[in-house]
């Protein structure tokens, strides 16, 4: 079993292309490097040498009803594995045959989803690979690394469920409940094979991961969302629980970055420390050059936000690549100790009020780290908390002192939010209908909608074309709709329908 000592014991990753930011993902819960080259994978432009990003992964930090501290972090894996892929059994484990299963991603795009929709019917052989295989609950085709067969008893990921069993049943037309053009999902838990990077003792925590991003040619495309659940499979009650994002920054060259935070959108703020990234170093090709871009990691959502409330989060903590007090951490109270905006020693970390003060007191910019945490939550034996970070892009907001404000990022940071908002906010109950009609078949200059029973009141009609993208869009409160659909080119589309009472889809050939 030498491979469980390994520094990746499974290096499967993929990335989240859709837009034009390329960030990639491993089924250990790293993000934006590859680990096996031990080099950045967090691409802007896509496909360039150049990164926004070196490495991240999540923290997470409690303490049990009998005080006891549990600690699980990831870095670089030079010395260890605190995260493996795959879920915990009923004891709270996860042992390495199961793990190697689980490591795998599961990648489906918007397209995908319209092929499936677009089938008159559904076979192993026309079902993209994704969908048929996406481990859902009960899924007879659920399938890991090199095809190994899952047996999946218990709410994993999340599907569209036509006819309300709980079941995932691809091919009776059920699919992946996917959002943006492209989504990632995969799992990994903490209390795996080893536990042996902060070698602490782990929570017992399982974390479904989704990473995801829209291409509609506005800011959106500068977004890129991670979600995570986080299960308590302990058997035992967390209190004062925070999870955090560590990241290295390495924004283009490495060595010159600065970093500040913005309580208002809860988002660490990374941006140059001169205007002319890597000058110093000769401009190697992984440099910007003048006018660098900035980065900002805005907590979407974090346990506690309700009703249109938001707790604050927990705090940043930004360190230094040295062993200094402020240095990189060693053991497993020291990881908690950044996790709650502490020094290496607990001692409190004084932090300034202006996000871009680095730059304003004359800091000498250097090759930054931090965590950026929740508040305390208390998370019960069984109980799971969901939490939602994204990754926003300013291409042209220039370093220290050009950058004076951060506008652009805010501005991202607000559609990042609002586009996460009103996705969950109209979020309907899958239904299907099969009283509802389309003609004629197939259409012509016109397309009449008659929607049945299943709907009422306002009811959102959204036509998609095969490659997933919005090509019209109407709103109707009437039983029966007529929609000019004379200008599409011919081919088959995907109509959706969604409103308060629920969502359905139907395949129609425009001709």
């Amino acid at each position: 079993m030498s491979a469980i000592h390994a520094q990746t014991p499974f290096p499967v990753m993929d990335s989240v292309d859709a837009n034009r930011v390329n960030t990639a993902v491993l089924v250990h819960g790293d993000m934006w490097w590859n680990p096996v080259a031990q080099v950045a994978h967090c691409q802007f432009p896509p496909a360039s040498p150049k990164n926004i990003g070196f490495a991240g992964a999540i923290w997470m930090s409690a303490y049990d009803n009998a005080g006891q501290m549990h600690v699980s972090a990831q870095t670089y894996r030079l010395s260890g594995n605190d995260y493996w892929p795959g879920p915990l059994d009923a004891s709270g484990a996860l042992d390495y045959v199961t793990s190697e299963k689980w490591a795998k991603i599961w990648k489906v795009r918007r397209s995908d989803v319209n092929i499936h929709l677009g089938n008159a019917g559904h076979t192993i052989a026309n079902t993209p690979e994704a969908i048929l295989t996406w481990p859902a609950k009960g899924n007879a085709n659920a399938a890991g690394k090199d095809g190994a067969p899952l047996t999946i008893t218990e709410d994993m990921a999340p599907f569209i469920d036509l006819n309300g069993d709980g079941i995932y049943q691809p091919l009776n037309g059920e699919y992946p409940d996917i959002k943006g053009e492209q989504t990632l999902f995969w799992v990994f838990s903490d209390n795996g094979p080893v536990h042996n990077l902060t070698n602490g003792q782990p929570l017992k925590m399982q974390v479904h991961a989704m990473a995801y991003a829209y291409k509609r040619n506005t800011l959106i495309d500068y977004v890129v969302y991670h979600d995570y659940t986080v299960i308590n499979k302990s058997g035992q009650n967390y209190r004062d629980m925070r999870v955090g994002v560590w990241e290295d920054v390495d924004l283009g060259y490495y060595q010159d970055d600065f970093i500040g935070f913005d309580s208002a959108h809860r988002m660490v703020v990374t941006y140059n420390g001169t205007n002319d990234d890597g000058g110093s170093a000769g401009h190697p090709v992984n440099s910007y050059g003048l006018n660098p871009p900035a980065v900002g990691l805005t907590w979407i959502r974090l346990p506690g936000d309700a009703g249109g409330s938001y707790v604050p989060a927990g705090g940043l903590t930004g360190f230094n690549n040295d062993a200094s007090v402020i240095g990189n951490p060693v053991i497993d109270t020291e990881y908690n100790h950044y996790l709650r905006g502490r020094m290496r020693n607990g001692a409190p970390i004084l932090h300034g009020v202006s996000v871009l003060e680095e730059c304003t007191v004359g800091n000498n910019p250097g090759d930054r780290r931090f965590v950026v945490s929740s508040s305390d939550f208390n998370l019960s034996a069984g109980m799971r908390e969901r939490l939602v970070v994204a990754l926003v892009v300013d291409s042209a907001a220039g370093g220290c002192p050009a950058i004076t404000d951060i506008d652009g990022l805010e501005e991202l940071a607000d559609t990042a939010w609002q586009n996460w908002q009103q996705a969950v906010a109209v979020m309907p109950v899958p239904v299907h209908d099969m009283q509802m009609q389309l003609y004629p078949v197939p259409a012509g200059t016109q397309l009449h909608i008659n929607l049945g029973t299943a709907f009422s009141g306002r009811v959102v009609l959204g036509i998609y074309n095969g490659l997933g993208q919005c090509v019209q869009e109407h709103v109707t409160t009437t039983v029966h709709t007529v929609l000019d659909v004379q200008q599409l080119p011919p081919g088959t589309y995907t109509l959706r329908c969604a409103s308060a009472t629920g969502v359905t889809h139907r395949v129609f050939i425009h001709q």
